[in-house]
């Protein structure tokens, strides 16, 4: 193989990779709404007690699992990027330059 035909299959299953990833990130904030829905009438604990994978689990329950959790960090990243950025903007200048 050449490393053009190298670089273009490797940015293929890169692309993949991400794709796949998402996927899982989108499974998993739905996860989590229908939890928030169901933590309305039956609590927070036991709406989320679901999530949480068994000792008989499949393979299906820690994919859930992972996807919910995936879901968490990046809502969790995004919101921290979001105050960082805020912060950045309203900060005074010489806050950001170490002076």
């Amino acid at each position: 193989m050449s490393d053009d035909e190298v670089r273009v299959t490797f940015g293929w299953l890169a692309r993949s990779a991400l794709l796949v990833l998402w996927a899982l990130v989108a499974w998993g904030g739905l996860l989590l709404l229908v939890s928030l829905g169901h933590a309305v009438s039956e609590g927070p604990w036991p709406a989320l007690a679901r999530l949480l994978p068994s000792h008989e689990t499949s393979a299906w329950g820690w994919l859930n699992a992972l996807a919910a959790g995936l879901a968490l960090a990046v809502v969790c990243a995004a919101a921290g990027l979001w105050a960082w950025g805020r912060w950045a903007r309203t900060a005074p200048k010489s806050e950001h330059s170490g002076e």
